[in-house]
């Protein structure tokens, strides 16, 4: 595929779905990455047979031939007009082209390498209530991969409060908020927020002054 056929804009999509190795919704190119996504990019990259998008909210995820051409991102020449911040990221794929050759591993590998949090030896649990938001994170965890149809898919937090009806809110958002922090969960807005109905309205968490509306858990 000739480069002219992607912009820069198009190919911070594609290294960012690579290192994220997961689904990411619209709203977190353009309110969490700072990467303008608009339609003609995701038309693009559709079209090439880069990504495959979904609605309700938008959704981008990368399809194996995307896979192989974020790929080649590593250790790319930055693209003219890539600028201080894209010329800085280049130098940074370069590095990670170095590592992968270095250790052997697959990119695709290295991306969707998860920490097992359970492989961590630690003491066991004090079963007591002094430890409420542990619990709620458990319990969130479950209900999710319970309503999920796969992990990655967004679900709505309005869906799992439904689910979890009895866990006090405090202890459900101070839950979510733990969860944000954690790799392989994202806790986003909903695009178009004139589809969102009361309830969903009703149920989001607020984090860093935005209102979250759907979680995807991917590990």
């Amino acid at each position: 595929m000739p480069e002219k056929e992607l912009t820069l804009v198009d190919r911070c999509i594609l290294v960012t779905l690579m290192v994220k190795a997961a689904p990411l919704p619209q709203t977190y190119f353009t309110k969490v990455a700072g990467i303008g996504l608009k339609a003609d990019h995701r038309r693009r990259l559709e079209s090439h047979g880069l990504i495959e998008v979904t609605e309700k909210p938008i959704t981008l995820a990368l399809t194996d031939k995307g896979w192989d051409r974020a790929t080649e991102e590593l250790g790319a020449e930055p693209p003219k007009g890539a600028g201080t911040a894209g010329g800085t990221l280049y130098v940074a794929l370069d590095f990670l082209r170095r590592l992968i050759d270095h250790s052997g591993t697959r990119a695709d590998d290295l991306f969707r390498m998860q920490i097992n949090r359970d492989e961590v030896v630690a003491p066991p649990p004090v079963a007591s209530s002094a430890s409420p938001a542990a619990d709620a994170v458990t319990l969130i965890r479950q209900a999710y991969h319970e309503l999920a149809a796969k992990p990655g898919d967004y679900v709505m937090l309005a869906d799992l409060r439904d689910a979890l009806s009895d866990l006090p809110r405090p202890e459900f958002d101070a839950a979510l908020v733990t969860l944000n922090r954690e790799r392989g969960v994202h806790l986003v807005p909903e695009s178009n927020q004139k589809v969102l109905k009361p309830q969903e309205r009703a149920a989001a968490v607020t984090i860093g002054n935005q209102d979250k509306h759907l979680v995807a858990i991917s590990s």
